[in-house]
């Protein structure tokens, strides 16, 4: 894909709404005109300058828009994830670059799922991730990791909310505890919801918060 077509495509996306007809971001005026020279629009309105990737994640870019629709597929294909390490051998940039890449992508999807809802039926489940703490060689010098204070305090829970033949919603905290009062609120969830509710952790369920 040149960089034309990807520019091409990248407009296709922006502004599906319009069929690839770009409108100002600030005032949404759709009288605009192209400069013959930049990939740039003007609006007739407010006057704003803008380009196809202004008012987005990838504001103030400095790749070309082929790498970000590259970014997006490998990022958006993965089955489970895509580091930022491997991001960068596959786009050729630095690490750092990658890594803010990443984060935005993230970002841009677990912003997509802000004020949705899961009904019917639903089930919950979740598991801690992270905060390891290595154990000593010897055995008079190990710790109960199991215990708050002998723990890094980098654990979390992270819990799903899935819907049957419906939406995902992914939540985390930094405990089960915080986990399970949040999920037996039912705020994310209809009137009429159906909840099963099986953690990973299983000394507390998520629905009643009773000992299993």
């Amino acid at each position: 894909m040149s960089d034309e077509e990807a520019h091409d495509a990248f407009r296709m996306i922006r502004w599906s709404d319009t069929k690839g007809e770009p409108y100002c971001p600030r005032c949404g005026c759709v009288a605009v005109y192209a400069y013959k020279t930049r990939k740039l629009w003007r609006c007739q309105g407010c006057t704003h300058q803008f380009s196809v990737t202004s008012g987005t994640i990838f504001a103030s870019r400095k790749r070309p828009v082929r790498d970000y629709l590259l970014a997006i597929a490998i990022f958006a294909n993965g089955a489970k994830g895509h580091s930022a390490l491997q991001l960068s051998r596959d786009l050729d940039c630095q690490y750092k670059t990658a890594f803010v890449l990443a984060h935005k992508l993230r970002e841009a999807i677990g912003s997509a799922s802000n004020g949705k809802i899961v009904s019917g039926e639903v089930e919950v489940d979740g598991a801690y991730f992270g905060g390891y703490v290595k154990p000593a060689n010897y055995k008079e010098n190990r710790r109960d990791r199991r215990l708050s204070f002998n723990q890094s305090g980098k654990r979390r829970v992270v819990v799903i909310m899935r819907e049957r033949h419906g939406c995902t919603l992914p939540f985390v905290f930094k405990s089960e505890d915080a986990s399970s009062r949040r999920v037996a609120s039912l705020r994310w969830t209809a009137s009429s919801t159906s909840c099963r509710a099986r953690f990973t952790p299983t000394r507390r369920s998520a629905s009643t918060g009773a000992r299993s």
